[in-house]
């Protein structure tokens, strides 16, 4: 990534002392697009880093945690044999086995054979079919998003991961929003038609400073073959600018080569620089974009918060406290796992499932209650 964009500046001229709106824009934009490049590269620097202590330290932790939760569901199905309990506490325990049971199936971290003896766990306590409960929801799925999207997903969703899906759906909305497009009849307004002149000229500009330095770095016409190599590698970088519609790069190269001075920059007309203001806010937005969707694919894979506020800078701090928790976790694990094996323990834990279930319940009767209220505001309102 070339960051060199220091030399890319208006100042003022000796027979000005101020700025203008479009000039203050101009550098404004190469300030906000240096930032985004080094942010960038600061993801590029430490994510590398942070893949490395996730691979040495928090997966094997991770497998540690796996291996005591797999232990946890058989103490408690050990326990509901060996235990005596009321009617109340073995209906607990035995939906306390089976939630247990799916979440470990869901989580696809463990082996062929764990999952064989999970499924074989759920069916014990449930008096169903694992198997069976799945292909029905998988139905139902496919059911609920066939009749509020309008996708087939034929008969192999049970084969589809989340992200397949969504990319079916995906297809289709898409689909269906570039017919309606499509069909539409309507007139261009006059400031859609001022926007795309707009942008026609804007490519325009850029495909003018591309052509200027194809010109002067065309390796074919150099019969030296120092400056051949020289201005091969240059005209690559040009080439990848130009592809990229990166405008920044283009005039550092003119700088670079003494195509241009600052001067040149300084005394740009008007309808230029605003052009070069448009193609730059454009460059802005997919480096926001770039930088946007590195952070999110981030906290996807390292499963973070996407709410949370995550930068490199951060990233140490992030991972610790990670691994902080999963280690705690384990311990509480290690530690309930022996604790359980004490009947007066295990229904006192038993009764606090009950506990803890009923908060649930009433926060999500709750959010009901106030979706049911809030559909019956008029649309008028919230327009």
């Amino acid at each position: 990534m070339n960051n060199k964009t220091s030399q890319i500046s208006i100042t003022p001229g000796s027979s000005t002392k101020k700025l203008s709106a479009g000039q203050r824009k101009f550098n404004g934009l190469v300030k906000k697009i240096e930032t985004q490049r080094q942010t960038l590269l600061a993801w590029e620097t430490a994510t590398p880093l942070y893949i490395e202590r996730w691979r040495e330290e928090f997966i094997p932790q991770f497998h540690t945690f796996s291996q005591r939760s797999l232990e946890l569901v058989h103490v408690l199905d050990e326990l509901s044999e060996r235990i005596k309990l009321s009617k109340t506490d073995r209906h607990t325990l035995i939906q306390e086995i089976c939630a247990q049971t799916l979440s470990l199936i869901d989580s696809g971290n463990y082996t062929d054979e764990d999952k064989a003896t999970l499924k074989a766990l759920y069916n014990k306590h449930s008096g169903r079919d694992f198997d069976a409960d799945a292909s029905e929801d998988d139905e139902l799925l496919k059911q609920g998003l066939q009749e509020i999207f309008g996708v087939d997903l034929g008969d192999d969703i049970d084969t589809l991961s989340a992200e397949e899906i969504a990319q079916k759906m995906h297809e289709r909305l898409w689909a269906e929003q570039t017919a309606q497009q499509q069909q539409s009849t309507g007139k261009k307004t006059a400031s859609h038609l001022r926007q795309e002149a707009d942008a026609a000229q804007a490519s325009q500009s850029v495909r003018e400073i591309y052509r200027k330095l194809a010109s002067a770095l065309h390796p074919d016409r150099e019969t030296d073959p120092d400056e051949r190599e020289r201005k091969t590698v240059l005209m690559q970088r040009v080439n990848l600018a130009y592809g990229e519609r990166n405008l920044l790069d283009l005039l550092q190269l003119q700088l670079e080569i003494e195509h241009i001075s600052a001067d040149t920059l300084d005394a740009l007309p008007a309808d230029r620089l605003k052009h070069y203001n448009q193609v730059l806010s454009e460059q802005l937005g997919k480096l926001q974009n770039e930088v946007f969707e590195m952070e999110l694919a981030f906290k996807q894979q390292f499963q973070l918060d996407p709410f949370d506020e995550v930068t490199p800078k951060n990233l140490a701090g992030k991972y610790q406290y990670q691994l902080d928790m999963l280690i705690n976790d384990t311990e509480e694990l290690n530690g309930l796992r022996e604790e359980l094996k004490d009947p007066n323990i295990l229904k006192a834990w038993l009764k606090a499932q009950r506990e803890y279930q009923k908060k649930m319940d009433a926060m999500d009767l709750e959010a009901d209650l106030f979706d049911e209220q809030f559909d019956k505001f008029p649309d008028s309102l919230f327009r």
